[in-house]
């Protein structure tokens, strides 16, 4: 497994051989001997560069599954080492920053000392996902109504505010309006429609698009384009708190009335309530409502 992952990463034989500690001639003969036992190639050679089959492409997406299970079995088993019984795994939408967790963790710990938490990163796209496979087991996320499929656990109703440069010409305004917002360039995490999100509430609603996107992947690389005049966001006032703290921002309205989402916790539908992460999940929820 590792072979394939390493031989699909790199393009040769001889960089993977080097990547995993082992010669390039026992890892050529490992490849021949896999292929052998499967009755196919598992990868075509073009100019000494390795390209999966479909074969191959297919045992690659098992060996990946595989490699990061084991990895996280050694891990959890590492903390069983030292006395933790139980590992929380928490991933959070694009939107849901994590400058409450620190507080919440001191405070937790301290009564829960054999809990530990992992932050999972790269989900923030589709955690829903990830709860429904087991890769986390709760997730912070905005919606505008609960997700069915999952136990929904409502924590409090924010507003999506619209971002600006302090420096910017409309700097100060109460709210901008959809003209004004798609006038400018527009930053964003991605360009996927989310549900309840200003596309479905603001550009869908009244069929307009900014006149440019700019995609940035994450939070802070959001915020420090608009921060340096590059163009506007819109992003939730709890997610907003930590930056507009920092300075060089402000924030309006989107309209005259606003727009609205609602903060929940996102657990399995069939997670006990005497259960480890259960217990989390209520700390966590008494504590975020607790600071608003």
């Amino acid at each position: 497994m590792q072979m394939m992952a390493a031989i699909a990463d790199t393009g040769s034989v001889s960089d993977a051989a080097h990547q995993i500690g082992v010669t390039q001639s026992a890892l050529s003969h490992r490849l021949k001997e896999a292929e052998r036992l499967l009755g196919t190639e598992l990868f075509y050679r073009n100019n000494k560069q390795l390209t999966s089959t479909s074969a191959g492409t297919r045992l690659l997406y098992s060996a990946r599954v595989i490699l990061a299970e084991l990895e996280r079995a050694e891990t959890d088993i590492n903390k069983l080492s030292v006395g933790i019984e139980h590992v929380i795994r928490l991933g959070n939408d694009a939107f849901a920053g994590y400058h409450w967790l620190p507080s919440f963790m001191q405070c937790f710990l301290a009564k829960h000392p054999r809990i530990s938490l992992e932050v999972i990163p790269d989900l923030t796209l589709d955690p829903y996902s990830a709860l429904r496979d087991g890769r986390i087991d709760l997730a912070v996320v905005s919606d505008l109504s609960p997700i069915s499929g999952f136990r929904n656990e409502p924590l409090f109703q924010d507003e999506l505010r619209v971002v600006l440069s302090e420096r910017h010409p409309l700097a100060g305004e109460p709210f901008l309006g959809i003209e004004a917002i798609t006038a400018e360039t527009y930053i964003t995490h991605h360009t996927n429609p989310d549900s309840g999100r200003e596309y479905e509430q603001l550009f869908s609603r009244y069929n307009r698009l900014p006149v440019r996107v700019i995609r940035a992947g994450v939070t802070d690389a959001v915020i420090g384009m608009v921060r340096a005049g590059l163009g506007i966001t819109i992003m939730p006032a709890w997610t907003l708190e930590p930056y507009l703290a920092q300075g060089g921002l402000c924030t309006a309205q989107t309209t005259v009335s606003g727009l609205n989402i609602d903060w929940r916790l996102l657990l399995r539908k069939d997670e006990q309530e005497d259960s480890p992460v259960f217990t989390f999940a209520k700390a966590l929820k008494a504590h975020i409502l607790m600071g608003r």
